[in-house]
């Protein structure tokens, strides 16, 4: 059981890693990468998973820390999905330009959110015990 909480937490932290560095590639640019969702839906999925494990085992589980921690992981979820839906409008509609023309991304303020919320959760999880 030790070795599937260990997977289910790597993996975990991997899809905080790809919304944190998917974020940071298009930076100047920010918009919902597909690649942050899908780091979105890695860690609701394995929070979820963790959560059960964590149920299973023989220590207490702090259920107002899951609480919070599952409130931020679908807030994260929903704006990751908004913000991707909106930035495949936005490129399906948008003639080719040239590169001389910037655009603002209408899934820029979805990105900020996505990881503002997603480094609180983080938070959540390390400063609350």
């Amino acid at each position: 059981m030790e070795i599937l909480r260990e997977i289910l937490l790597t993996l975990h932290l991997l899809g905080m890693a790809i919304i944190v560095g998917g974020y940071f590639t298009v930076i100047r640019s920010p918009k919902v990468m597909p690649g942050m969702l899908h780091g979105a839906y890695l860690q609701l999925l394995t929070g979820l998973l963790l959560m059960g494990v964590a149920e299973m085992g023989d220590g207490t589980v702090n259920h107002m820390k899951i609480g919070i921690k599952l409130v931020v992981a679908i807030l994260v979820t929903v704006f990751a999905f908004i913000g991707n839906k909106k930035q495949k409008a936005f490129a399906a509609s948008a003639p080719a330009e040239s590169g001389a023309v910037a655009v603002k991304t209408p899934s820029a303020t979805m990105a900020h959110l996505v990881v503002v919320f997603a480094v609180i959760n983080v938070i959540v999880a390390v400063f609350i015990h």
